[in-house]
């Protein structure tokens, strides 16, 4: 019968074709895998090389199997190549550009805290559970980790400014931002990201947040990050809680806490809110 038919040219088609399919699979495996160690986002030229090169190899292997001629292998890979790279310098030119200068005000609710109702001038820093209040442009020092100034914060230009400085467990600086450029200090895998025009951050190379900023609304400011001051344990603020204390193994801090919180402080311009203590 007919069906038998169809059934036995689709057996053998998956006969013959299974291993290519199980190659396909361990490629996309083998991509996967190395994208997800911080390379995935932003696309880089690097990671379109690998991916021209490796789905070159595949292509030409298995036409290779097939007994094909080596024009055919060369012409194919030559294919894979500008299809590649032809995408990617597409993506470039569609992709729109970077935010860059201050962080513009987005429309986020205000977290709650401090009491009353923000008034015109006033600033309201979040960070874990604890709030800071400012009056005026700035700028403010919203939180000290330990004896660190770890970020400075002022309006202007119509938009917000960060001021922050990146430590190592040595005392030496990591990295530092000034007026939202970042800059790294010393040979560490960290990237800046403007993912809109409210929002910056610093990413490591697993993607996690080392600092994150954004400007809520033209009163409030969520922060986030991991902050370390010389050997001490570092601070990891949540938007939920400040995590301290611990013990430093092989560069990861085991045994961290949940601090207090919860505290509400007024500040003027040059001086500084809450002291957290790794």
């Amino acid at each position: 019968m007919r069906w038998r038919e169809n059934a036995g040219k689709f057996a053998e088609f998956c006969r013959r074709n299974h291993g290519t399919a199980l190659r396909a699979i361990a490629c996309v495996f083998v991509f996967w895998a190395f994208l997800s160690g911080g390379v995935l986002f932003p696309l880089k030229p690097v990671v379109v090389v690998a991916a021209a090169t490796g789905l070159g190899m595949l292509v030409a292997f298995e036409l290779l199997i097939r007994d094909v001629s080596q024009g055919w292998v060369l012409g194919s890979m030559l294919l894979v190549d500008l299809a590649v790279g032809g995408s990617y310098l597409l993506w470039r030119q569609m992709a729109p550009p970077v935010p860059t200068g201050p962080l513009i005000a987005a429309g986020d609710p205000t977290p709650a805290g401090c009491g009353d109702k923000l008034k015109a001038d006033e600033l309201l820093m979040a960070f874990g559970t604890d709030r800071v209040l400012g009056k005026g442009p700035g700028p403010f020092t919203p939180l000290l980790v330990d004896d660190c100034m770890v970020l400075k914060l002022f309006r202007r230009d119509g938009g917000l400014m960060i001021q922050a400085f990146g430590y190592t467990y040595t005392d030496d600086i990591a990295f530092h931002v000034i007026d939202n450029v970042y800059e790294p200090d010393s040979a560490l895998k960290l990237r800046a990201l403007r993912p809109d025009r409210s929002t910056f951050m610093v990413l490591d190379r697993f993607d996690t947040e080392v600092l994150y900023v954004r400007y809520l609304n033209p009163h409030a400011v969520r922060i986030r990050g991991r902050f370390l001051c010389g050997p001490a344990p570092q601070a990891v603020i949540r938007d939920d809680a400040i995590w301290v204390g611990g013990v430093r193994i092989n560069g990861v801090f085991v045994g961290q806490h949940a601090a207090k919180g919860h505290l509400c402080a007024a500040i003027k311009a040059g001086t500084y809110g809450i002291a957290v203590r790794g």
